[in-house]
């Protein structure tokens, strides 16, 4: 049996790196400056609070893309440096303690945006690490549900497990707008996902059921969102434990070629995370354009337009290369194929039928 290859060093990769070099204290700050970019919700907030902020890579990149003289909050367990334009102190996010000192320090003022980056220390029971994971994210829920303001941010860092969907569906409750996301700095082979809440809808009351796990991860019966399954999501059978028996990988990819080749291609791109270009002939292809290759990155946070044009490269694809492989082949290949391009028109359709219905009920639970 060979030994575990990956150790400290070996990851120490590129954003490692760069934060070394451009001073961040984590290498986690790059995964903040890229959702930023993308969602754009620090350039105005005038009162950000970061929960489990230590080491603060993040209240760096809070401090130097706020407005001036805008108050940053980091809280943590542990001690953390002094940061310029920054205020931190030590408590524990899930007391009543830690609550009297934010609002202490707030005044009568609300936060635009609340950060959490919080995990547990890793060790070797996965299940266990990942629900601890899951409960400190509904705990800074929790707490921003208290400090923002309507229409306000909350991010947070949330590991794939079973309790995901139940987590994201709170969520949806409470704002506007949920983006599951996963950042380039994030690693492939890691489970966590950002969620990215926007637009806080701020209920004059909240039911403490709603960020209580007790209700939240036992006994909320949620069903995942059926837009992830891409085949029948009326027949998908719930799995309790959140993986296939006795596969605890959570992150699985798939060669291009097998994807563009195989009959049930919907089937295999259900089950991965990524699409790996496996071939010179896909990768340089016309159609294997930087929005595809992006897409094919993360599957499982894409949307109704981005798997229809995934499905339409498939197609252009495999036309393309069917033609290039049938040269002398007798006419009645070519038919036998010509066929099989109106039966994957006709999957394409129904699979996007399904996935309108899906939305559609989706907004009706949510009315």
């Amino acid at each position: 049996m060979g030994k575990k290859s990956k150790t400290g060093k070996s990851r120490k990769d590129k954003f490692y790196k760069l934060a070394k070099e451009t001073g961040y204290r984590a290498r986690s700050a790059f995964k903040l400056i890229q959702l930023n970019r993308k969602y754009e919700f620090l350039q105005k907030s005038r009162v950000v609070i970061d929960l489990c902020a230590a080491p603060g890579g993040w209240l760096q990149v809070c401090s130097e893309n706020t407005p001036v003289s805008s108050l940053i909050l980091g809280v943590d367990l542990v001690s953390i440096r002094p940061i310029p334009n920054v205020t931190t102190f030590q408590e524990d996010i899930t007391t009543e303690k830690c609550r009297q000192t934010l609002r202490k320090e707030l005044h009568t003022w609300k936060a635009d945006v609340v950060l959490n980056d919080g995990a547990p220390n890793v060790g070797k029971n996965w299940l266990h690490d990942a629900f601890t994971q899951v409960q400190l994210a509904l705990q800074a829920l929790k707490l921003a549900t208290e400090f923002l303001k309507p229409g306000g941010w909350f991010v947070t860092k949330v590991f794939r497990s079973k309790d995901y969907n139940a987590l994201l569906w709170v969520m949806q409750q409470l704002f506007k707008r949920v983006h599951a996301t996963k950042p380039q700095a994030s690693r492939n082979e890691s489970a966590e996902i950002f969620v990215v809440c926007e637009k806080f809808l701020a209920p004059d009351k909240i039911d403490p059921k709603f960020v209580d796990p007790k209700y939240v991860f036992q006994e909320l019966e949620m069903e995942p969102k059926q837009t992830i399954s891409l085949i029948h999501p009326e027949k998908k059978k719930r799995q309790r434990d959140g993986y296939a028996e006795g596969d605890y990988t959570l992150f699985h990819t798939l060669n291009a070629s097998e994807f563009i080749q195989s009959e049930n291609y919907l089937e295999l791109l259900a089950a991965a995370n990524q699409v790996i270009l496996d071939e010179d002939r896909i990768a340089t292809h016309p159609a294997s354009t930087e929005e595809v290759k992006h897409c094919l990155g993360d599957i499982k946070v894409l949307g109704k337009k981005e798997l229809r044009s995934i499905i339409n490269w498939r197609k252009r694809l495999k036309k393309d290369f069917n033609k290039e492989d049938k040269v002398d082949e007798p006419v009645k290949e070519e038919e036998v194929i010509e066929e099989k391009a109106e039966d994957s028109e006709e999957d394409e359709a129904e699979l996007l039928k399904k996935i309108a219905v899906a939305e559609e009920e989706e907004k009706k639970a949510l009315k």
